[in-house]
């Protein structure tokens, strides 16, 4: 009976080759994800500070609608009680996405994206470099490769799966084809990760403000 072919599919499929090629594409692939989540969160420290500072702005603005009776036909108290529950929520929004610690969590990425790229090169030094090398040079090879790589894992937080996905897309020439629909869907995650709950918060209180303002 023929050995059956082809049992995975995509990514998968290293699982059929040697444990080399299987330490290749984790390694690969780890490192590309590691690099994109540090991208992400770089871009999600930028929104988010400016997005304070806007939020801040648009308080400032209202009192001195108040300040200045700009409107004598507003409602004085209502937006004074506006103010007061909205500089409330910006205390919480600042609290909550200081503790997130964008900045920091994104250098680490980064700082294991690098120490992944240097076991990487150290593995394709050895696959194109390395002229026929034995059974046992090879099985030594993998193992203190695997061993370090782990010891890498170990010290990182994991990123999260829409980097990884990210990343396939980025790479769609080294991945089976991916389903245009599926990767739609994936970057509409991606960007609402980064610019949904910001863009809100920049467009909805302004206008909670002028509600206020003309009732």
């Amino acid at each position: 009976m023929s050995k059956e072919k082809n049992q995975f599919t995509g990514p998968k499929k290293y699982l059929e080759k040697s444990f080399l090629e299987e330490l290749n594409y984790k390694i690969w692939s780890t490192k590309g994800a590691r690099f994109k989540a540090d991208k992400r969160l770089r871009a999600k420290a930028k929104l988010s500070n400016i997005t304070l500072a806007i939020i801040s702005a648009y308080l400032i603005i209202a009192s001195l609608i108040s300040v200045y009776s700009i409107d004598n036909n507003s409602n004085e108290n209502l937006i004074n009680y506006a103010i007061t529950a909205l500089s409330i929520l910006l205390l919480v929004v600042s609290q909550f996405e200081n503790s997130q610690e964008y900045k920091l969590n994104a250098r680490i990425f980064h700082d294991c994206g690098l120490e992944l790229s240097e076991l990487y090169n150290e593995l394709r030094i050895f696959k194109t470099l390395k002229k026929k090398p034995t059974d046992y040079e090879a099985y030594v090879f993998s193992k203190k490769l695997s061993e370090r790589y782990q010891i890498v894992l170990k010290n990182y937080q994991n990123h999260s799966s829409i980097d990884y996905n990210m990343f396939r897309v980025s790479n769609l020439d080294y991945f089976d084809t991916i389903a245009t629909s599926e990767i739609k869907k994936i970057k509409r995650k991606y960007n609402w990760g980064i610019y949904g709950w910001y863009t809100i918060m920049i467009v909805i209180i302004p206008i909670i403000i002028i509600i206020i303002k003309v009732i």
